[in-house]
This record gives C-alpha cells, structure tokens and sequence, in this order.
C-alpha cells in the first residue's frame, strides 16, 4: 500500500514518533533498528523537545 504522505521526511517522521501517544510505535522502531547494537530490547523512551536555534 502506497501512502500519499512520505515518512522519510523530517516533520512527518517527527509527527509520527516523537509524541507521547505513538511512543509504543517509537520503541517498536528503535528496536527494531538497532537490534544488534542492543543487549536487551528497550522498554522506555523519554521525549524530550529541542529547540532551534
């Protein structure tokens, strides 16, 4: 299935997993992205907003 909305793009990426309310599919990410570099998997994350400047 093809989406209309890339998420490569930066805004979009961010939109998706940098709230609160998709950190489960954040953690699912980084899990998956990183799993060799990990011991274990990760259970948690903190966000956190950085700003420009």
């Amino acid at each position: 299935m093809q989406h209309a909305i890339d998420p490569k793009i930066d805004c979009v990426f961010k939109a998706l997993l940098g709230s609160d309310e998709n950190r489960n599919l954040l953690i699912h990410f980084l899990n998956a992205f990183l799993a060799q570099e990990l011991t274990e998997p990760l259970v948690w994350v903190d966000l956190t907003t950085i700003k420009n400047f």
